[in-house]
């Protein structure tokens, strides 16, 4: 057998700074017969439209070879068009065709905005804690998280970043946010728009969950509320509506800056035959899947809220997001976080930290909850175990 090839030193730079990712639970260490799995932040099986998927197909795919060949590199137009209506339907937005860029999921969406704007050691903005700290660092190691309050990331707090230094991107996840479960409200949305456009820094708005509202108040978007000037860019995903596996999200911004972004894209035409199926649905479907989701994911919440309000009480404090995946929940004593995440892990439930969404690794005494996956008995079950592993570090560090 031959002597082993020894790449590592080979490796580039990107390379080697994502030689050794770091997981939230390995294969080997992952308890064998897990109680809950309150990690995952993806639909639940019964919102999966697979049937509807199927005659999708039948309907869409016969004498449709386009489906199977190369694409435009823009996407499909059908479901540029899909992603049109959405917007029209949902949010009274009217968008031309060239505004709209379809990607490979929502990933692919903030990967190319962010090489858009961001050269390697320059500082991106974003929100205290937050998904996207994963895309950021892809492309920098250089992240400033803005505190955030009751109202969304603090004003102040970001004009304070800018008189320093003049960030390449600000990054926020304005609606339902992941992980915080929070929504920036209506008046700071607007003050963080006039402080970016006045220090001339653009904005990348994620808004993966936008249509999955199930009470309370959605402000307009931030791309509504700059009237499509080219200052925001918003990355949206058809995963949550259709599901993950779809592989399927799009850009919307000013055309002539849709124009500058397209050339990152490296595909040949994000699957046709995806997306064929996807505006087929859509098409068909779109206002009672979203209605359905909505109605299964705000039961879901409802249930994960009342069972944290039983079991783990004044030991915490939890946002109550009026729509999304998540809960984001604070220990009264945040030192003991690690040590609770370690509990419920030994006790099969897993849970994701607050060091997850930090460009840092700050954890911020701070616990990400999913409730969409997670059967309703999972979530019970997960949260009585969490609330008796608060408990019992407390205990153990008085």
């Amino acid at each position: 057998m031959a002597d082993r090839f020894d790449f590592a030193p080979l490796l580039s730079g990107d390379a080697q700074r994502r030689a050794a990712p770091g997981r939230l639970v390995s294969a080997s260490d992952a308890p064998a017969d897990v109680v809950a799995d309150l990690v995952v932040g993806q639909p639940a099986p019964e919102a999966l439209p697979l049937q509807a998927m199927v005659e999708a197909a039948q309907t869409s795919l016969p004498d449709n070879p386009a489906a199977l060949l190369y694409g435009r590199r823009q996407g499909h137009l059908e479901l540029v068009d899909a992603v049109r209506e959405k917007l029209r339907v949902f949010e009274g937005l009217d968008v031309d065709r060239d505004q709209i860029l379809i990607t490979n999921g929502s990933s692919q969406a903030l990967d190319m905005v962010l090489r858009a704007f961001v050269d390697r050691g320059q500082l991106v903005a974003l929100d205290e804690a937050s998904f996207g700290a994963l895309f950021v660092h892809r492309v920098t190691d250089r992240g400033a998280h803005v505190p955030w309050d009751a109202q969304g990331p603090r004003a102040d707090d970001l004009a304070r970043l800018f008189e320093t230094e003049r960030p390449a991107l600000f990054y926020t996840i304005p609606t339902f946010q992941n992980p915080m479960g929070a929504t920036t409200s209506l008046a700071r949305r607007r003050e963080l728009l006039d402080l970016c456009r006045r220090h001339q820094v653009p904005v990348l708005e994620d808004d993966a969950y936008y249509e999955l509202h199930y009470d309370g108040e959605r402000p307009p978007s931030l791309y509504e509320l700059d009237g499509g000037t080219g200052l925001v860019v918003r990355a949206g995903t058809f995963s949550k509506i259709l599901g993950a596996g779809i592989r399927l999200g799009w850009i919307l911004t000013a055309a002539p800056l849709a124009e500058r972004i397209l050339p990152l894209k490296p595909d040949g035409g994000t699957s046709p035959f995806s997306s064929t199926l996807a505006a087929a649905f859509m098409r068909r479907h779109m206002r009672e899947q979203m209605t359905r989701l909505c109605a299964i994911y705000g039961a879901r919440r409802d249930l994960m809220l009342e069972t944290l309000d039983e079991h783990v009480g004044a030991r915490a404090r939890w946002s109550r997001p009026n729509g999304g995946f998540f809960v984001w929940l604070t220990l009264q004593r945040p030192e003991l976080a690690a040590e609770v995440i370690d509990r419920c892990r030994r006790n099969r439930v897993l849970v994701r930290g607050g060091a997850e969404f930090r460009m840092d690794g700050n954890d911020l005494g701070a616990i990400r909850l999913a409730f969409s996956h997670a059967p309703t008995a999972d979530i019970q079950a997960g949260v009585e175990v969490l609330g008796r592993a608060i408990a019992a570090a407390a205990a153990a560090n008085p």
